[in-house]
């Protein structure tokens, strides 16, 4: 059923295209023939909308007719695609001649359009119009998931209380930190999938006493699969390390290891290894090489399901075997889960210790079952869960499959594609949470409630599906909201079961010899790929690279030509690969080529939604001037500087992407202005800037035009030494809805007061010595809604501030402030503060924040958290 519906929204996109004129914006006059073929499929849409929700008798009734439909919808498409393509390319993004014309000329297509007729006639007789209206996936079942959405305040910063493992946590923590041990050790939990070990190690890994304890910390997951594992392992290593992951992928095996012992050597440093598997080349010649024994007190922790693995690495290392909940933890862990502030009715004590039961004291299990049973608390729904659970049989690992499965079934059925896609990227693998918005976006899979932005509807999921303990949260952001993700094997393993059972999609991942299936089941719409070498050309771009054992689709295949989403950001390509202009139904796109300095015509891309291009850092790269046809662009970002051609950024141009919300780096021009005014609609602005030794005069944009405007990442760069004249920002170069501020580079520490003055800032974050001098003082006028402050990398060694400077402040982050003689003592009297991070800074201003710490809890305030990391040159 779900690929007959996606095949006939491809066709009906390019039908929408292709029915416009140049202008992008009026119907032509098409022959009837196109637009009654037009018309006819949005019918067929709704009606295959609706026997998604049907009972399954009712769906295997219609599955040979949704066939027939398919199979002739694909037919077409393949040659409606190609017209367009052809027509693209010759006249550079403009049709020229009317789509009509395809249909007169070939009798083939003319039929099948007569057969897709008679197809909307036979549903319009069998079914009445109920069937025929809006699915029944409405704005209710979104509201569902938006009274889920909790507020995105501090307390999201902080990490969940973990229930049980007190002990364990104790004892391991004491081996950690405490003891005369100043040999390299290496220490190693052990336990079933689902028991708790990643969450042990994570909680111990950000422990205060840790974070303060040790100089350096890395933590590194591992895959199935042994092939390039130690790769991978040096760059999660590292990433953690040099924060520069940019870097890290550019580096060869061999340099990443030097850097890696150089940035240990003489460093008491704790290194996490999570789910170490049945993979050899790691253990073999040198596990230790990579960790110097400076005895120093460094640790090495591995978390593993088999006790065999950890002993092949390190048979000397001691065993931490992880238990199983007790019955009142279990409870405990369930009843905060299932009721979060009170307690469980009498009425379901019963019924709910009896489902408690059969998850025999595995946390995995308890907590997506809450997830479950807490969307309806009444004993009808708690005695169905329990019947449902009666059939589970088999091991432990057959067991808590089956309880998964049953998290995953009671699921919205608009929520269950979303859950399945995780299963698109690689196992274990964090994912970014902008690129699984996106990528759900560029699927289709976010219905619009008509209230709120696709974007913002797709955060609201994915809160629904944390709160199912479906995915775990990894990293988030200042302002509360999710940053990476992931899900647990087991649940990764069910994504790819159940995608293959519904028909959804068949992810190819990396690692993994994968046979593509044939065109009559088309099912492969989405690919993204990891940790794959440089690809010199001829890459033979899509074949079969065995030696990689990874296997792509053939360019001509028409598996490759209905790809939705590309990401291929971990590849390192020489040149831009033209093979993927064919791929004319591509919504996400994401590419690495470091030497690219202008991209070539994409006028192909006309459903493109994310286009995401990694090159060389401080690079200039020149957009076509076609770019302004591509409409449907949501979401543009180049990491180098980004220059538009100067014949597409005349203001004469007829064109508008009125639906851009996301554009960086933009390199600031004399026609800035001119540009910006053909976004509209954006949200979130990056404007990249690089002098070199010649001096230049910079003129601050005006940004006032965007209304929209919420994010802000303004970087200026120089090289060398340079003298250069600017105007600074003044409070009307930014529009009022900023809320989050993002500066890089060099200006002076006076301007603060500016930046001080907008209304809605929330979040303000400094890098790089932005603001140049020694000495801020912090006026009581300003920053009025400022919720979270960091300061990163800069000169500043006097900063003067009251209780009144940043009223509503939450957080406080201070980075390499090597030269910062203390925190202000006031800033501890700010009555919304939660908690304060001081890390590689100078050894006063670490001092400072305990004292300040100490104060507080003089006063009587014991909420104050506090965490520091010593200075440390790893950088």
């Amino acid at each position: 059923m779900d690929e007959a519906k996606i095949l006939v929204d491809l066709l009906l996109e390019d039908l929408e295209l292709a029915l416009r004129d140049n202008s992008y914006s009026v119907l032509s006059g098409e022959s009837p023939m196109v637009i009654s073929l037009y018309e006819d499929l949005k019918i067929i849409k709704s009606f295959l909308e609706r026997i998604q929700h049907a009972p399954i008798d009712q769906k295997q009734l219609q599955s040979f007719f949704v066939t027939e439909i398919r199979d002739v919808v694909l037919k077409m498409l393949v040659d409606v695609d190609s017209y367009i393509v052809n027509t693209f390319t010759k006249n550079e993004g403009n049709f020229g001649t009317e789509i009509g014309s395809l249909f007169q000329l070939s009798p083939e297509l003319s039929f099948r359009a007569k057969q897709i007729d008679l197809y909307k006639k036979e549903i319009l007789e069998i079914h009445n119009d109920a069937l025929i209206g809006p699915s029944v996936t409405t704005i209710k079942d979104v509201g569902e998931v938006s009274l889920k959405t909790r507020s995105r305040t501090l307390s999201f910063l902080m990490e969940e209380k973990m229930v049980g493992f007190q002990d364990e946590a104790t004892a391991l923590l004491d081996r950690l930190t405490g003891g005369e041990q100043m040999q390299l050790e290496v220490i190693s939990i052990v336990g079933m999938g689902g028991i708790g070990k990643t969450k042990l190690a994570k909680r111990l890994y950000t422990d205060p006493v840790v974070v303060h304890h040790f100089h350096v910390r890395g933590w590194a997951t591992t895959s199935d699969s042994g092939l390039l594992e130690v790769n991978n392992i040096l760059q999660d290593i590292l990433s953690c390390i040099i924060n520069a992951k940019e870097n890290v992928n550019k580096m060869t095996y061999k340099q990443m290891e030097e850097k890696l012992m150089n940035c240990l050597k003489g460093k008491r440093y704790l290194i996490v290894i999570d789910g170490l598997r049945n993979w050899d080349p790691f253990s073999l010649r040198g596990f230790g090489r990579f960790f110097p024994n400076d005895c120093a007190g460094s640790k090495i922790l591995l978390t593993s399901r088999t006790k065999e693995v950890v002993l092949r690495l390190n048979p000397s290392s001691p065993l931490h075997f992880l238990r199983y909940l007790s019955h009142s933890e279990s409870w405990r862990l369930f009843e905060s889960k299932v009721f979060t502030n009170t307690r469980c009715p009498l009425e379901l004590m019963e019924v709910g210790k009896e489902i408690l039961s059969k998850c025999c004291g595995l946390p995995l299990s308890i907590v997506v079952l809450a997830g479950v049973l807490q969307k309806d608390i009444s004993r009808e729904w708690w005695m169905h869960i329990a019947e449902d659970m009666t059939s589970a049989v088999g091991g432990e690992e057959e067991q808590l499959m089956h309880i998964l499965a049953i998290g995953y079934e009671h699921l919205p059925d608009w929520l269950k594609p979303c859950f399945l896609h995780l299963g698109s990227f690689p196992k274990g693998y964090e994912i970014p949470v902008k690129k699984l918005v996106r990528s759900w976006t560029a699927g289709r899979f976010i219905k619009h409630n008509g209230e709120k932005k696709t974007e913002d509807v797709a955060d609201d999921y994915l809160s629904y599906l944390v709160d199912r303990s479906l995915v775990i949260v990894s990293k988030r952001r200042s302002n509360g909201g999710i940053k990476t993700c992931y899900i647990h094997d087991f649940l990764w393993d069910l994504c790819l079961k159940k995608a293959k059972d519904n028909m959804l999609l068949r992810p190819i991942c990396i690692y993994e010899q994968t046979s593509l299936f044939s065109t009559a089941q088309l099912t492969f719409l989405l690919y993204h790929a990891q940790g794959v070498p440089d690809l010199d050309p001829p890459y033979h771009f899509f074949d079969s690279l065995k030696d990689l054992r990874i296997s792509f689709p053939k360019t001509e295949s028409l598996v490759t030509k209905l790809l939705i989403v590309l990401d291929l950001e971990n590849i390192i390509l020489q040149v831009f690969p033209l093979e993927i202009l064919v791929m004319v139904h591509l919504k996400y796109l994401s590419l690495n080529i470091p030497s690219l300095r202008k991209l070539p015509l994409l006028c192909n891309f006309w459903n493109l939604e994310t286009f995401i291009l990694v090159t060389e850092k401080g690079a200039t790269v020149t957009l076509p001037h076609d770019i302004w046809k591509m409409v449907n662009l949501r979401h543009l970002h180049i990491s180098g500087e980004l220059e538009f051609e100067r014949a597409c950024s005349s203001s004469s141009s007829p064109f508008m992407l009125d639906n851009l919300q996301t554009i960086s780096q933009l390199c600031p021009s004399s026609c800035i202005k001119d540009i910006l005014a053909k976004m509209p609609n954006l949200v979130n602005l990056g404007c990249n800037l690089s002098f070199s030794n010649t001096a230049k005069d910079f003129l601050f944009p005006d940004l006032s035009i965007l209304k929209l405007l919420e994010t802000l990442k303004f970087d200026i760069q120089t090289w060398g030494t340079l003298q250069f004249c600017y105007s600074s920002p003044q409070p009307t170069s930014f529009p009022p809805s900023l809320k989050k501020l993002t500066l890089i580079g060099s200006l002076d520490w006076k301007e603060m007061s500016t930046i001080g003055r907008l209304p809605n800032l929330e979040v303000l974050k400094v890098k790089n010595n932005f603001f140049n001098g020694q000495q801020w003082e912090t006026s009581d006028e300003g920053f009025h809604h400022l919720k979270f402050l960091k300061l990163s990398h800069t000169n500043l060694q006097r900063w003067f501030a009251s209780s009144s400077s940043f009223p509503c402040l939450e957080h406080l982050v201070l980075h390499r402030c090597l030269v910062l003689e203390e925190i202000p003592p006031s800033i501890g009297d700010i009555q919304t503060l939660q908690m304060i991070e001081v890390s590689h800074s100078s050894p006063a201003a670490a001092d400072s924040v305990w004292q300040i710490q100490e104060s507080q809890k003089y006063m009587g305030n014991f909420e104050l958290k506090v965490f520091t990391q010593p200075l440390c040159e790893v950088e």
